[in-house]
């Protein structure tokens, strides 16, 4: 990207890309990076300074190279701890751990705009200040929240700066704008120009592919590819007998209503002939993964020459793949490995999930469309612990269409980030139609999450969760008993399998 950047370097943990989205929310662009690879993006003309978050306090990850850049730091959390040791400080050990202080801020730009407020306190060591640096924040009991080494403009918070935090917002502002810098130059409207713009130079006159998953992300990256190349692209729907009842429907329907062409591949007997005496979660997800690129690129083949193959890939996905230390999931094979295509173009890689949302809006899609939930690349066969078969994925489809209504008919539906139904594999005794039964057990999934990092589960009113058992439990015959899943992540994760 060609404007100003700050560069926040993840020492582990969710805050650095939280800190990166509450930045680039007040239009200051911004790209995350693991200590080891700081120093290359360091190098950068435009990166203007350097962010360091997370709770990793190792002295070690505090590249020399960044502190001898001569560009602002700020570092916080743990970050800040390994920051003190770096410039020849000392931890003592901890001081105090999640409570609340009352916070007075020292004069200076990093804290312009802030006044004394309590403020939660994870974690404050107590720190053996190296020379030169100076205490920045004062709480009682002689805590040091906050250090400064105001002529190199380093700076060291042991707190984050949180999501709905004024406060924490305002230093980030002042970091990026009044000690970086930084000109205000993010917005989604110029990336859509500057990305169509892409586009078009790299079709050119010849075809370009994507695949559509359904997904807000594929979505959004194939409508953005049509306003720049228009029927230049072939966008390939496999409905893969795994989605979600109705789902193909209102996908074909999204699709044309904005005028985009849909090639629609049935492939259900494919997958479930595949997934036969499947019940491993993994393996039923690489079964999936694997027989999708086979139907993509059977269609691809029919289509003829692919000039440009496009992917929906966004940046927790380039993330993820960077700090991935499964040799497995590094070496699993994707579309690209299975058409043959002159370039690869990923637009959206560069963009969170609730940016290529806010994309979708600068697009005038559809807001059923830019709101869809996060749903598995293998569908339900994730959902439907066990082996996957035809009847078990007619039960479970019903099921969740049920709990999606009543959530729905609720006004629920925009406010928690994914609900759904999973399917177990276990079998209760009951009751149906005055006789004993042996049915399946259906558990009930609803969270809330800004990221899906970590998630806490829905409290659903209690009305509403006698709703959908009453109408599961009469209309979905082979589910006999209803659970509601109450566990956050962490322990657990936001899907079953």
């Amino acid at each position: 990207m060609a404007g100003d950047m700050i560069l926040v370097v993840d020492f582990g943990g969710y805050q650095a890309r939280t800190m990166a989205r509450m930045l680039r929310s007040d239009s200051v662009y911004c790209e995350i990076a693991r200590p080891r690879e700081a120093l290359r993006t360091l190098n950068r003309s435009q990166c203007k300074g350097v962010l360091l978050a997370g709770e990793a306090a190792d002295e070690a990850l505090v590249d020399a190279g960044i502190l001898a850049a001569n560009r602002p730091v700020l570092a916080m959390g743990g970050a800040a701890r390994g920051l003190c040791r770096a410039l020849g400080g000392d931890d003592l050990g901890l001081q105090a751990e999640k409570k609340t202080a009352l916070l007075s801020f020292a004069d200076l730009p990093l804290f312009r705009g802030l006044v004394e407020s309590d403020r939660y306190l994870n974690r404050v060591d107590m720190l053996e200040l190296p020379q030169g640096v100076k205490p920045a924040a004062f709480a009682e009991g002689g805590m040091t929240p906050a250090f400064a080494l105001e002529e190199k403009k380093i700076y060291g918070l042991q707190f984050y700066a949180e999501v709905n935090d004024p406060d924490g917002l305002r230093i980030l502002h002042n970091f990026a704008y009044d000690v970086c810098g930084c000109e205000p130059w993010w917005r989604l409207d110029s990336f859509a120009e500057e990305a169509q713009k892409r586009v078009r130079e790299a079709v050119g006159n010849g075809t370009a592919l994507i695949s559509i998953s359904g997904g807000v992300d594929s979505a959004v990256c194939a409508v953005l590819a049509h306003r720049a190349v228009g029927a230049q692209l072939k966008c390939v729907y496999v409905n893969t007998g795994l989605m979600r009842l109705g789902e193909t429907e209102l996908v074909k329907q999204m699709f044309q209503s904005l005028g985009m062409e849909l090639i629609c591949v049935d492939a259900t007997e494919r997958f479930l002939q595949r997934l036969k005496g499947v019940a491993d979660a993994d393996e039923k997800r690489d079964a999936v993964a694997d027989e999708m690129l086979h139907v993509v690129a059977d269609k691809a083949a029919e289509i003829g020459e692919v000039d440009c193959l496009i992917q929906g890939t966004i940046y927790p996905d380039v993330l993820s793949e960077r700090s991935s230390d499964n040799s497995a999931a590094n070496d699993r094979r994707t579309l690209k490995d299975h058409i043959r295509f002159r370039r690869l173009l990923e637009p959206l890689r560069v963009l969170f999930k609730d940016e290529v949302r806010a994309l979708g809006r600068v697009l005038d899609m559809p807001e059923e469309l830019i709101h869809r939930q996060p749903f598995p690349e293998a569908g339900l066969a994730v959902r439907c612990l066990g082996e996957v078969t035809r009847e078990k994925l007619a039960i479970l489809g019903r099921a969740d269409a049920i709990f999606r209504e009543e959530v729905a008919d609720a006004g629920l539906d925009k406010r928690i980030w994914q609900y759904f139904a999973v399917l177990t594999d276990v079998k209760t005794r009951g009751i149906r139609d005055g006789v004993p039964a042996s049915e399946y057990a259906l558990a009930l999934r609803a969270v809330s999450s800004k990221d899906a990092i970590s998630a806490n589960y829905y409290r659903l009113p209690y009305d509403l969760i006698e709703r959908v058992v009453e109408r599961v439990t009469a209309e979905v015959p082979g589910v006999g008993r209803v659970l509601y899943d109450v566990t956050g992540k962490p322990p657990a994760m936001i899907e079953w399998e």
